[in-house]
């Protein structure tokens, strides 16, 4: 096996800080801050306070020093983890140092978490939680994350997994032994086990819509009549001025983005043209566009000028119709058919964000862990394809390579097969010393 090179990265953010932390892994990390350590730990899994000194003799900072023997390290390696004071000159001072030596580079990103991988110490779905928790930014993100990292989505879908190995060997015993003595009925109580692991993936799958709006954030559309005070809401809840904002009616065009954390749900707001008939060429795709994107929204906020503009969204999916500028015009007789807001003074704007929650809420169970990974949901359905696939009429032999096919795919979701290809992808997402 070819000798890996030791590698060594920043693992907290860049820039001056309280703390810096830098790890340090392969075979030669042990030894090399053996060389310039004052105070080396003397066991292994134990920090002690050290000074790191350069060979000269120079002290580049007081530290708190851990040492990790393989394989009981994050990446299965010896390993290193220096904490210093947070200085930017220290750290490039130890960095220098560190680069005279031979068989030491720095790491690329996500090669600690890869090589973690390929020790065995962390399956797939797990490093892909990894990275979901480095870049979560509301709290149900970080709940989910979590979820991944423990292995609740890893278990379920292992035994699955293990279920369909079992249902390869009893169906690969029925080809091999058909003269022996099997059980009677064999091959029914097969096909009734694979159509419940059709059942278990499907309640996997059930609920990855919701897993996905978790992870990339619940899309909420921003339609309705032009100049009905959208882009002022997108404004107000975002705190910034992304769209234009003018009397003119058809100023915004195209579809406008804003992420928004409410009570820790992640909320993808997007503002969109105006709903109304137009010459204008390009103001005619922004109303397609926004039609488009009502269609795969969870919710669809409506802004509406009068009550008699409700009836021409009627098929629209999931709305709550609002009504701005009641800093203007305050109540009418007709409020109760709507939502009153002033994205100038936020009367309403509170409430309707709670609305809004309760919705989502109303989706999601704090305590179920959803797939959000295309990649998992891809495999699934693959997997569930394979199986129906067995179930139709059929030699046994083929029958056994349909489970086998089965069998193959969900590998690919731990990462037990060939997957290099994918494998670059993942880790790419990893920062420097991750």
């Amino acid at each position: 096996m070819k000798k890996k090179d030791t590698i060594f990265a920043l693992s907290s953010s860049p820039g001056k800080s309280a703390v810096s932390l830098v790890r340090i892994s392969g075979e030669l990390a042990i030894k090399l801050i053996d060389k310039s350590s004052s105070n080396m730990p003397k066991k292994a899994n134990q920090a002690s306070l050290n000074k790191i000194i350069t060979s000269s003799g120079e002290i580049i900072d007081q530290t708190i020093t851990t040492v990790y023997k393989k394989p009981r390290s994050f990446t299965g390696e010896d390993m290193v983890e220096i904490s210093f004071h947070g200085s930017n000159a220290v750290i490039k001072k130890f960095f220098t140092e560190l680069s005279r030596n031979k068989n030491l580079r720095m790491a690329q990103p996500g090669e600690f978490t890869r090589r973690a991988f390929e020790n065995n110490k962390l399956d797939l779905t797990q490093v892909e939680a990894i990275a979901d928790i480095v870049n979560a930014e509301t709290e149900m993100q970080r709940k989910q994350a979590v979820n991944h990292l423990s292995g609740k989505f890893f278990k379920s879908s292992k035994d699955i997994f293990e279920g369909l190995k079992n249902i390869l060997a009893n169906t690969e015993a029925i080809i091999d032994f058909s003269e022996e003595d099997l059980p009677e009925n064999l091959l029914e109580e097969i096909k009734e086990q694979i159509e419940n692991k059709i059942r278990s993936i499907s309640n996997i799958l059930e609920g990855s819509s919701i897993g996905i709006g978790i992870r990339d954030g619940f899309l909420i559309t921003i339609l309705g009549k032009p100049n009905a005070g959208k882009s002022s809401f997108i404004n107000y809840v975002s705190d910034r001025d992304l769209s234009i904002v003018t009397d003119q009616p058809g100023t915004t065009r195209d579809l406008i983005e804003s992420f928004i954390d409410i009570d820790g749900y992640p909320i993808k707001l997007v503002d969109t043209a105006g709903i109304r008939d137009s010459v204008d060429k390009v103001e005619k795709i922004g109303v397609q566009k926004a039609i488009i994107t009502s269609n795969e929204a969870y919710i669809n906020l409506i802004f509406i000028n009068n009550a008699e503009d409700i009836h021409e969204f009627t098929n629209i999916k999931n709305p709550i119709f609002i009504k701005s500028k009641y800093d203007i015009f305050g109540n009418d007789s007709e409020s109760s058919l709507y939502y009153n807001i002033s994205s100038k003074t936020g009367h309403g704007i509170k409430d309707l964000l709670n609305l809004i929650k309760e919705k989502i809420q109303d989706k999601t169970q704090n305590e179920k862990s959803y797939i959000s990974r295309e990649r998992h949901i891809n495999c699934l359905n693959s997997v569930k394809n394979h199986l129906k696939s067995s179930k139709e009429e059929k030699s046994i032999d083929l029958f056994a390579e349909d489970i086998r096919l089965a069998i193959n795919k969900l590998s690919e979701l731990f990462g037990n097969v060939d997957i290099e290809d994918i494998l670059d992808i993942i880790f790419s997402d990893f920062c420097i010393g991750k």
